[in-house]
């Protein structure tokens, strides 16, 4: 989706209820980022501050984003998924392993992180009263980490057993190598996570490195949701991410218009008796907005609920996949829309070429508007429901302050609305970039 790291996947019959619910009332879904309700300031370092007042509960959220995820490493991927690890491990204020965690834990708090491609995202939430000890601890995991040897060397095993994990999962596999082949030279070719030979090779002054470089206040924005005011949020950074030096930044490595005069091919030999196969097609970058989610609309209807388009038109076929997907993750440049199968071998290949022509109908408008409106609304309810939580708000806005500004959750809902049958058949790409199989060699194919 592209408010979210990964596609989340909810309940089916209360997707299902509120889809009816709101076609029976015909009335429009709230937005969850009312543009009059976010709130967005540059101190004068350059860092960036969106609020979203919001004081039904004594809760608050902040979400720190660096925008620097795993593409801003042009050599050595999965330093930024190693540092993400890494600053939980010690800081100035808090030097033993976890102690900053803890701290918000003791004070009833929680806490999380996660890499992306476009960002590093840092994030906790607690009762309103403490807002100030939540920014004062995520201030000192996030500018102050200690990143020692020695700590570095006891968190790689945990982050290699990670990366192990997924190695293990075929169609993960599947799905990083349709991104590996179907860039040429950008890093969004790279997992976030990283790879085991990269990790093995890579040392804590890399890591360091990395920190110096990116986490400078022009590339960093708070983001606070709940029982908190603009002013005050201002007034409690001012101490601490207020007095981040603005450190010129690197250049970023420039967007790459990817086109082969025939799709990358690679094939993982592996025990497995089926074929895991991942298919990538271009897909639009966030400056692109209305195109980006006719982009989420496209792969709602093709993947998603018991009408998805896919499964009819794979069982029309003749066609079983034991399991079929897709993912679009919204990305500052050009990304990949991809879709992936788990079939039997002597299928991959009937898949491969049944979703292209699934895909080509599409595009010339040959789809049924029903369906297209159906996909349109579960897409809707699914972001109202995904953002909740103050939590899952300051996420969703962090996540587009990587891509461009929080502005971009505002328009959301209503793009989705305007959302034409015409734009989502246009989205439709109708041109394969990458084909990826992993388990049997499929027979036959390209």
């Amino acid at each position: 989706m592209a408010w979210l790291q990964y596609r989340g996947r909810l309940a089916l019959a209360l997707i299902m209820l509120m889809i009816s619910a709101f076609r029976a009332c015909a009335a429009e879904l709230p937005n969850p980022f009312p543009p009059g309700e976010v709130s967005v300031s540059t101190l004068a370092n350059g860092l960036r501050l969106v609020v979203k007042e919001d004081h039904a509960l004594p809760v608050v959220a902040l979400a720190v984003a660096v925008r620097s995820g795993s593409a801003a490493e042009m050599q050595a991927p999965g330093r930024a998924h190693l540092l993400e690890h890494l600053v939980f491990q010690g800081t100035k204020r808090f030097p033993a392993p976890l102690q900053a965690q803890q701290a918000l834990e003791q004070a009833g708090g929680i806490s999380d992180a996660v890499t992306s491609r476009d960002a590093i995202r840092f994030q906790a939430a607690i009762a309103s009263a403490q807002a100030e000890l939540l920014t004062r601890v995520l201030y000192d995991v996030v500018m102050a980490p200690l990143l020692t040897d020695d700590r570095f060397e006891q968190e790689r095993p945990v982050v290699l057993a990670e990366i192990q994990r997924e190695d293990d999962d075929p169609i993960v596999t599947a799905i990083a190598g349709a991104y590996r082949v179907s860039y040429r030279s950008h890093p969004y070719r790279y997992s976030p996570s990283g790879s085991i030979q990269d990790l093995l090779r890579m040392t804590a002054a890399d890591v360091r490195a990395f920190h110096q470089r990116w986490f400078s206040s022009k590339n960093i924005s708070l983001v606070f949701v709940g029982d908190i005011t603009a002013a005050r949020a201002k007034e409690i950074v001012a101490g601490n991410f207020g007095l981040v030096k603005p450190v010129p930044l690197p250049e970023r490595p420039p967007a790459e218009i990817t086109s082969f005069a025939t799709p990358a091919r690679h094939h993982t030999p592996t025990a497995l008796p089926s074929t895991c196969q991942a298919m990538a097609f271009s897909a639009p970058a966030s400056a692109d907005f209305t195109r980006m989610v006719a982009t989420d609309a496209l792969l709602t209807l093709l993947v998603d609920g018991p009408d998805a388009l896919l499964s009819a038109w794979y069982a029309g076929r003749g066609l079983s996949p034991a399991r079929f997907g897709g993912e679009f993750v919204s990305a500052r440049a050009p990304g990949r829309l991809i879709l992936w199968a788990d079939t039997p071998a002597g299928q991959a290949v009937p898949v491969r070429d049944a979703t292209l022509a699934l895909l080509r109908r599409i595009y010339v408008g040959d789809v049924d508007d029903e369906a297209l409106e159906l996909a349109r609304r579960r897409l809707a309810t699914s972001f109202v429901l995904e953002n909740e939580t103050y939590s899952q708000q300051a996420a969703t806005l962090a996540f587009y302050e990587s891509l461009g500004g929080a502005h971009l959750a505002s328009r959301y809902i209503p793009a989705l609305e305007a959302l034409t049958f015409a734009q989502v058949c246009d989205a439709a790409p109708t041109d394969l970039l990458g084909w990826v199989t992993v388990g049997t060699r499929p027979e036959g194919g390209m």
